[in-house]
């Protein structure tokens, strides 16, 4: 019988703390007024010229730092559709930056011809930029706004890059 009562105990207590955990997980933080929207941080890296670009310069525009690497399929998935983007934002204070991370710059250069990328395309050579911004998983796509504030950082949205001008 003290078996049955301690089997039947250690159930309970095994079942509370994982309905615990799971409601703890549940549980969203409410977004507030008050709430700091992160500066974006600054870098400098090269292009496939040997140029560089540093996030700085283009203050007083919206930049869309986008996170990737040659080898990622989601990453060549989207192309087409940050093609068209640039295509139609070119004009306007919208500027599209592809950081790829750890990758030659000829293997990059070679990707680049491959798909008629429009775009910048940097080189994230020892990944710091992608650790500043805690990309864990690629594509990470980062909306800056025109005072250098991060206002959209997750993976590409469901209704593409034109939802996050809205």
């Amino acid at each position: 019988m003290k078996k049955l009562i301690i089997c039947v105990l250690s159930v309970l207590v095994i079942f509370s703390f994982f309905a615990t955990v799971s409601m703890a997980a549940s549980v969203r933080p409410q977004a507030s007024a008050s709430r700091q929207i992160p500066l974006a941080a600054d870098f400098a890296l090269k292009d496939l010229n040997g140029s560089d670009v540093t996030l700085s310069s283009f203050k007083g525009k919206k930049v869309l730092l986008v996170f990737g690497a040659t080898w990622c399929p989601y990453c060549v998935k989207e192309i087409p559709q940050l093609n068209a983007f640039y295509a139609k934002h070119k004009d306007l204070d919208v500027k599209i930056i592809n950081i790829d991370i750890q990758e030659s710059v000829a293997k990059v250069k070679s990707f680049v011809q491959k798909h008629n990328i429009k775009y910048t395309v940097v080189i994230d050579t020892d990944g710091k930029v992608a650790a500043q911004y805690n990309v864990y998983g690629i594509p990470s796509v980062f909306l800056i706004d025109e005072n250098g504030m991060i206002k959209y950082s997750g993976s590409t949205p469901h209704g593409g890059f034109e939802e996050l001008l809205k």
